[in-house]
């Protein structure tokens, strides 16, 4: 693994440590969830001759999600890249002995 290679890995977890205080945070959360219930009750609430706006709260809703599952995704990409450091550490420490 060159230095390149392991700046990038670094980077990754760093991000990973950012994304996971964001989705901890508890005014993230509640932020959330309280757009995620008001798209759902308006979207149920929505009259027959309401499609544009029942199609644009689907959007919105489904853009929440969207945004959820890339934080996830910088997560798992970050333990994915610190276990890669551990193994290179690993293998470096082998190589001494």
């Amino acid at each position: 693994m060159d230095k390149m290679q392991e700046g990038k890995l670094h980077q990754e977890v760093s991000q990973s440590q950012k994304a996971k205080e964001v989705l901890d945070n508890p005014s993230f959360k509640e932020a959330f969830d309280k757009l995620r219930d008001l798209y759902s009750t308006s979207l149920l609430n929505t009259g027959t001759n309401e499609t544009e706006t029942r199609e644009k709260l689907w959007l919105a809703y489904q853009v929440l999600g969207k945004v959820e599952q890339h934080f996830r995704e910088i997560i798992d990409t970050g333990k994915l890249a610190s276990k890669q450091l551990e193994d290179f550490r690993n293998s470096i420490e082998k190589q001494k002995f």
